[in-house]
């Protein structure tokens, strides 16, 4: 019994370390592949997207044969075997895995390539599994392709850690001052940065694992890879408003324009037909065509400065986006307002005519989000700058007050921000919100948009 539990802990061990490794040091033990795929019989050398769990196991133990102690090496073939039928018996729902975007689109001009954040790929994912009808599969850990376990990963990471840590570090009061900085400050300042480097080591690591020759994979291998076992139902049914938005659009690419190129005059005319066909009583059908009606008047006569609607700072140059990141450091106008001053200036340059005005009809979705970014973005910095006067306020007199033994602990520097709560919707939902619409486009014209 004891010679069982320890092959057990072998096999245990040597499939943990094995992911590990690939989880960890991928990279590490990549070497460069060749401008053209180099092949070896019907084999060809893959990057994460198409280097399974399997693979990967195999090429760690392959690896680490030089330095297996003797008893592993004596049972090498029964450890392999072992580990690759737990890795064929471990089946992740789909519900949980994120596809990284290389393997949702080989246009490097797609949506989901410029713009995806780790929510927005998730949520395209999903998507794209209830239109495959996928919902409910189940992946092998053995066909888990690599990219899918760090894009998953990262995904867990971003919005159970990165995106708190952001906002605590904006709440995050200034408690004492420290010579020319406050406590606040040292305190925030790792936790923004740390966020920041997190996703850039990501980004930096998933594009040299996609470009990396990892394994050795044949044709078959390579069509499995990271596709689910359709055999396996977990009874799981995507409600229905979700199945007909999944059925109506595919991932945007250069034959299929985003969701945010529509107008909002497309929106209210694709709307409005959808209503019609779907309610059975004439006087709905009628009360419709009234309204549509009426709000196509105001949109045909209402007319917007569409040239001062800024630009998506996701389409900011590096420059650009590091002169809008310092500009943010300014004090009181620093944030919403340097960020629009830049958007504007990329406008001018791109040769848009600040001074346009349009109909509020033919304004596109991307524009009218954008839009309502910088507005809410706008409208509390002008509440946070009401806020912070006032606190600074109470702060004065509450030293004036104390004859200026008030100044040693001060109750207001201990006051947290509530304007990075405040913010979230903007930066973490509309933004996502917009992000998703420029990874999809429309293909079923009897959905609303």
């Amino acid at each position: 019994m004891g010679r069982t539990r320890r092959r057990s802990g072998i096999y245990s061990s040597t499939v943990a370390v094995a992911l590990a490794a690939a989880l960890v040091g991928g990279t590490a033990t990549a070497y460069a592949a060749p401008d053209a795929p180099a092949q070896v019989g019907e084999s060809t050398c893959v990057g994460s997207n198409h280097a399974t769990m399997g693979a990967i196991f195999d090429a760690v133990l392959q690896a680490s044969k030089p330095i297996l102690p003797q008893p592993f090496l004596d049972n090498y073939d029964e450890i392999r075997a072992e580990g690759h039928r737990r890795l064929a018996a471990t089946g992740i729902s789909t519900l949980a895995v994120s596809n990284p975007a290389a393997m949702q689109s080989a246009d490097p001009d797609a949506g989901i390539n410029k713009y995806g954040d780790p929510i927005t790929r998730y949520i395209v994912t999903q998507l794209t599994n209830v239109k495959n009808g996928e919902e409910s599969a189940v992946i092998r850990a053995e066909n888990l392709t690599l990219g899918q376990a760090v894009e998953t990963a990262y995904f867990l990471i971003y919005t159970t850690a990165l995106v708190p840590a952001n906002i605590i570090a904006g709440m995050i009061p200034s408690m004492v001052s420290l010579g020319p900085v406050s406590a606040g400050m040292l305190i925030s300042l790792p936790l923004k940065l740390g966020a920041k480097g997190f996703a850039l080591i990501y980004d930096a690591a998933q594009s040299q694992l996609e470009q990396s020759c990892l394994v050795w994979a044949d044709g078959d291998a390579i069509d499995a890879a990271g596709r689910p076992d359709r055999e396996v139902d977990l009874g799981f049914e995507a409600p229905v408003f979700i199945k007909q938005i999944a059925e109506g659009v595919s991932v945007a690419g250069a034959d299929c324009p985003p969701a945010t190129e529509l107008t909002l005059g497309d929106v209210l005319a694709r709307t409005g037909t959808y209503l019609r066909a779907t309610s059975p009583d004439p006087d709905n059908v009628r009360q419709v065509e009234d309204q549509q009606a009426r709000l196509t008047w105001i949109l045909e006569n209402t007319m917007v400065p569409s040239g001062l609607i800024p630009a998506n700072p996701d389409d900011f140059s590096t420059i650009e986006t590091l002169l809008s990141t310092a500009l943010g450091m300014v004090p009181t106008v620093g944030g919403a307002t340097t960020e629009a001053l830049v958007a504007l200036v990329h406008d001018a340059f791109a040769g848009e005519d600040l001074t346009d005005v349009q109909p509020l009809g033919t304004v596109k979705i991307g524009d009218a989000l954008t839009a309502a970014y910088f507005g809410y973005a706008l409208t509390t910095q002008v509440m946070e700058i009401g806020y912070t006067a006032g606190t600074d306020a109470l702060s004065a007199a509450w030293v004036a007050g104390s004859g200026g033994a008030g100044a040693a602990v001060n109750p207001f520097d201990w006051i947290p921000s509530p304007f990075p709560l405040i913010n979230a919707p903007n930066t973490y939902g509309l933004s996502t919100y917009r992000h998703v619409l420029s990874s999809v486009c429309v293909t079923d014209d009897s959905q609303p948009a």
